[in-house]
């Protein structure tokens, strides 16, 4: 059990435990080595959170147990504050080279030679570092003179289904969300701006949260809020993912929110559908309709099934019962934990099967085009029997009106 003055993140034992559980698969695949490029699948397996840039940055995980790391100079000290003891470094200058001539990926051949790994089967989660911020370079196989098998399943396998220490994390992170997205439905009236009232709550939300856990919590990134909150209003909803725009609330406009809270590197996720003011009918029927195919979503969702057959109960519900398949504009739900979105996904084409520990998102929505989109998301972790709902924010349309003055 959890100790009340404990920091919240993962301890150097789990994240030992989880270099442990892959060395496994690792042995079983016959390979000699993983090399991991992904920053949120370094952080999953070293606990070593760090900002993503155009220097290459990369984790080797040998099927023996040994750990090595190629890293910039300026990320040194920073690992080693955070990551495991004992890592074997391979340090370079700068990039593309820093006076050096040689490029970052020529150190990672040197590293992976010091392993005696030049002539091993070495996998990757990618086949190189991603493009970011105006980054070139080789990819591994390129490096290497050979085909590089992929290790990512190996990986997000294991990150598929949640220790209870990150499903605590994630609890924790649904209490802010649901309190940011509380104090920005206090602050909304006619004529607030979008963009002022969704930033006053994530700043008020996460004041309360500093002030509440003190030095329980842990940052793991050098941006944003740990807790948040937005929102977006009138026909813009009818865009699931629509952006910010110009302009006053107005006497009824649809709103779809967004909150969410991060612990420990952990995100949740909330989404509410509001009215400003007196819903008329056929805001209502939408309302309502969306809520039941939530809750048969909720329904549908439990250890043994696939993803594909939670989907397929959820869209026979909206074309059935509904009518309403037309509106339809994505599937019901991702996982996530480290990420906002993570496998698998509640999708007709993604066969996996559930297991308890999984945290997924519901959120089915109908979207009506020049009127209004609807959507809720919960977070939701697959239980032994079911699921458990994280998030606790209201769901009913009285819950969710905004009240107008006359």
């Amino acid at each position: 059990m959890t100790q009340p003055d404990a920091r919240l993140e993962i301890t150097p034992d789990e994240y030992r435990q989880r270099r442990e559980r892959l060395c496994l698969l690792l042995q079983a695949q016959g390979l000699d080595a993983v090399c991991v490029f992904a920053p949120v699948r370094v952080a999953y397996l070293s606990g070593f959170f760090f900002s993503a840039t155009e220097r290459p940055i990369a984790l080797i995980v040998t099927a023996s147990g040994e750990v090595a790391a190629l890293l910039p100079r300026l990320e040194v000290s920073h690992y080693e504050l955070q990551g495991p003891g004992g890592t074997l470094l391979e340090v370079y200058a700068e990039y593309p080279g820093g006076g050096s001539g040689r490029h970052p990926m020529r150190h990672l051949q040197d590293l992976l030679t010091r392993l005696g790994l030049q002539d091993r089967r070495v996998a990757a989660d990618v086949d190189g570092y991603e493009h970011r911020w105006g980054y070139r370079g080789p990819a591994l196989s390129e490096v290497l003179g050979r085909p590089v098998p992929s290790a990512l399943a190996l990986i997000d396998d294991l990150r598929a289904v949640k220790s209870s220490a990150e499903i605590a994390l994630m609890r924790e992170a649904c209490r802010w969300g649901d309190h940011a997205h509380r104090l920005m439905q206090d602050g909304l009236h006619v004529g607030a701006q979008e963009l002022l009232v969704s930033h006053a709550a994530s700043l008020q939300a996460t004041e309360d949260l500093l002030g509440t856990l003190g030095g329980r919590y842990v940052p793991k990134s050098r941006e944003g809020m740990p807790a948040n909150a937005m929102f977006i209003r009138g026909a813009n909803t009818a865009h699931p993912h629509g952006l910010h725009q110009a302009g006053p609330v107005q006497r009824g406009d649809v709103l779809v929110t967004g909150a969410y809270g991060i612990i420990g590197g952990y995100e949740s996720e909330l989404e509410r559908t509001m009215i400003v003011g007196d819903p008329g009918p056929d805001v209502a029927r939408y309302f309502g309709a969306m809520l039941t195919a939530q809750q048969v979503a909720f329904g549908a969702l439990r250890p043994g099934r696939t993803c594909a057959e939670v989907e397929a109960d959820v869209r026979r519900f909206i074309r059935d019962e509904l009518g309403m398949d037309g509106l339809v504009r994505h599937h019901t739900g991702h996982a996530f934990g480290l990420e906002g979105h993570e496998h698998p996904f509640l999708d007709l084409d993604d066969h996996s099967v559930i297991v308890p520990g999984m945290v997924f998102s519901v959120e089915p929505g109908l979207y009506v085009p020049d009127v209004a989109g609807f959507r809720h998301s919960d977070t939701v972790v697959v239980t032994a029997t079911g699921n458990e709902r994280l998030s606790l924010y209201p769901r009913d349309l009285a819950s969710l009106t905004v009240p107008v003055p006359g």
